[in-house]
């Protein structure tokens, strides 16, 4: 049976292949801003599973047969969805935003069937962003290479990101951008993990 990841992100991508899960991967081809803007009187969480969602249904549409993983990320500062930064000047704006308090990150992980969502698992994690001064903000995102800017939040927990947190409270993985124990429980149970 195919396995298919709905997106091309290196984050997601790298822990698949580190659990040595044989798949593909294919653009999802989701609209997100467009989705986002239709949907902005709704819950963050909402929002964010609708998009898991339309990218693992719409990619299965293109596979037959396939079981299709589609994941996706939002964080949550106040009740209020903040999209990836553009540039990095709204990098900047985003992480003063940030600073010294608390946001969840939700994380959706999806898979479709046929067109058909046959398992759903959210994760809310908790991270809480140091005290960081104007000047250190400035010096990170001044660092951060492109594609960091399609991260939501501008930073990798993985990667230098870790360092502008005191607190982070929930499942690593999911926090990296796919809840891949539960997804491994899932492919288990239908025999196609193995």
């Amino acid at each position: 049976m195919k396995l298919i990841l709905a997106s091309k992100s290196k984050a997601r991508i790298r822990l698949l292949e580190a659990a040595k899960i044989q798949f593909e991967t294919a653009n999802h081809g989701v609209d997100e801003e467009e989705l986002k803007l239709s949907m902005a009187d709704q819950n963050p969480v909402d929002i964010v599973e609708k998009l898991a969602e339309l990218k693992a249904t719409k990619t299965s549409l293109g596979h037959p047969d396939s079981y299709v993983i589609g994941s996706d990320q939002g964080l949550d500062l106040d009740g209020k969805l903040i999209n990836k930064a553009s540039d990095k000047t709204e990098a900047k704006e985003q992480l003063k935003l940030m600073n010294g308090k608390t946001h969840e990150l939700i994380t959706f992980t999806v898979v479709a069937h046929n067109n058909n969502v046959v398992w759903r698992h959210y994760d809310i994690a908790q991270l809480t962003m140091r005290n960081l001064s104007d000047e250190m903000i400035e010096n990170y995102v001044e660092q951060l290479s492109p594609e960091m800017l399609n991260v939501v939040g501008c930073y990798a927990i993985e990667e230098e990101g870790i360092k502008l947190f005191n607190s982070v409270k929930g499942d690593i993985f999911s926090i990296q951008g796919i809840s891949i124990t539960p997804l491994l429980n899932f492919l288990w149970n239908n025999k196609i993990l193995f």
